[in-house]
């Protein structure tokens, strides 16, 4: 399309297939951060930034920082 190798515009991991991923433990947070976190989620998916998608294993945690103004 533009010209330019896909090659050089893809995200690729180095990860060596043979190894299975290694989930994370689920790890519970309060009900402020849930709710942060909810709430920008959804402004996310109100403004079709991202998708929903399935996946078969739990990818990650979600990390929530509280900043220096009180916000999450």
């Amino acid at each position: 399309m533009s010209g330019i190798s896909p090659g050089i515009i893809e995200h690729r991991l180095n990860v060596d297939p043979a190894h299975k991923p290694v989930a994370q433990k689920k790890r519970h947070i309060g009900p402020e951060p849930t709710a942060a976190a909810t709430m920008e989620v959804q402004k996310l998916l109100d403004a079709v930034f991202i998708r929903e998608c399935q996946y078969l294993e739990w990818i990650s945690n979600v990390v929530v920082i509280k900043k220096s103004n009180g916000s999450w």
